[in-house]
């Protein structure tokens, strides 16, 4: 079985051995039972809160699209590495859950497995798709207008959907959920099929094509990306402190923009690196699900950290957060007060000159 096969997968076998035989049930319990959820959690809150001030009206960027791509496959992640992962290392250490991991695991497996790998690709190559369209930002401005617009903004993400779509589908022909004995109706295990079992499947296509597709290309381009973007940002403050303009809002929103993204890269390369290493075989079995237990982890936190490096690093973010937050707190406590004052009577009211949801409009 490759190794990428075992992404999402716990009681599948490798080669003849299983991985509870290999005393790693523990283990998986620990970084897929307790802190997944954890970090899946509190990234799911965060996610829905960027996704509400993303699609606010202010946010008119080009680069929000992507953004905002990026945020809903990060939320389907989470949501899934919870259901895929999460789930099946909790009832495998209970006995009185054996029904979820011997029925329901099984039968889920295979459409939740869909799922986070699709997202993953979209994922992966919307984040590569807004480090080009930064870096054209930034170092080639002339070319904005005819590069970076909604038009193609929406033609990429598009387009990388339905590849992505496609290329996943042989997936979920790969494997079957079969009965564990001829009389057993109530238990049942994944199995490889025929297609699974194919050299082109098993070797080309989940191990050299998802490593190569998934991690070793987009992380060239994004390296170079970085570094690219990261000079021509440093050369700008340069120059800013020789002429000593004052720069105008457009650019600093631009060059705001662009940090905020290589922080996200930055991020997104350090999570996703450590997958790329379990995709080796000359890690030894032990070692390796000791990795995946760490990477898939790391894949989870790189879904939810999103929310503290917009926060931290955007600015109009921040700007557009507080303001709309401010505004759901604000309401309900002018209703009150509106109430109140109609309560006492009508002379106070006469006292004030306007409402006062009024006089707390931002």
């Amino acid at each position: 079985m490759p190794v990428s096969e075992l992404n999402l997968k716990v009681n599948i076998s490798v080669g003849n051995e299983y991985l509870q035989d290999n005393g790693h049930t523990q283990l998986m319990f620990i970084f897929w039972g307790v802190i997944i959820p954890i970090i899946g959690v509190i990234g799911f809150i965060g996610n829905i809160l960027t996704l509400i001030v993303l699609f606010n009206r202010e946010m008119t960027s080009t680069t929000v699209y992507f953004l905002r791509t990026l945020v809903v496959t990060d939320t389907g992640i989470i949501v899934g590495c919870i259901l895929g992962l999460s789930s099946i290392s909790i009832t495998q250490l209970n006995p009185k859950m054996r029904y979820f991991a011997d029925f329901i695991y099984p039968h889920m497996y295979t459409p939740v497995n869909y799922m986070v790998m699709t997202l993953q690709f979209i994922n992966v190559w919307t984040t590569v798709a807004v480090s080009i369209e930064r870096y054209v930002a930034i170092c080639h401005p002339f070319r904005v207008v005819h590069v970076c617009n909604k038009r193609n903004a929406l033609i990429l993400i598009g387009s990388i959907s339905v590849i992505s779509i496609a290329y996943n589908i042989p997936r979920c022909f790969a494997i079957s959920v079969t009965p564990c004995s001829e009389n057993s109706s109530d238990c049942f295990t994944i199995v490889t099929t025929r297609l699974g079992k194919t050299e082109g499947y098993e070797q080309f296509y989940t191990v050299y094509s998802y490593m190569v597709i998934i991690y070793i290309v987009p992380l060239v381009f994004l390296g170079i990306l970085n570094t690219l973007l990261i000079r021509e940002l440093t050369r700008m403050r340069m120059r800013r402190r020789r002429s000593l303009p004052t720069p105008t809002p457009n650019e600093n929103s631009e060059t705001n923009m662009s940090t905020l993204l290589v922080v996200i890269v930055m991020v997104f390369i350090l999570c996703q690196t450590p997958g790329l290493v379990s995709q080796f075989w000359f890690i030894g079995q032990d070692v390796m699900i000791k990795w995946i237990c760490v990477s898939n982890t790391l894949f989870v936190f790189n879904s939810s950290v999103n929310f503290l490096i917009y926060t931290g690093v955007g600015r109009k973010f921040r700007k557009v957060l507080f303001k709309t937050f401010k505004f759901i707190i604000k309401r309900p406590v002018n209703r009150i007060k509106s109430s109140y004052t109609q309560n006492i009577g009508t002379e106070l009211v006469r006292l004030t000159n306007k409402p006062v949801y009024e006089s707390e409009d931002v």
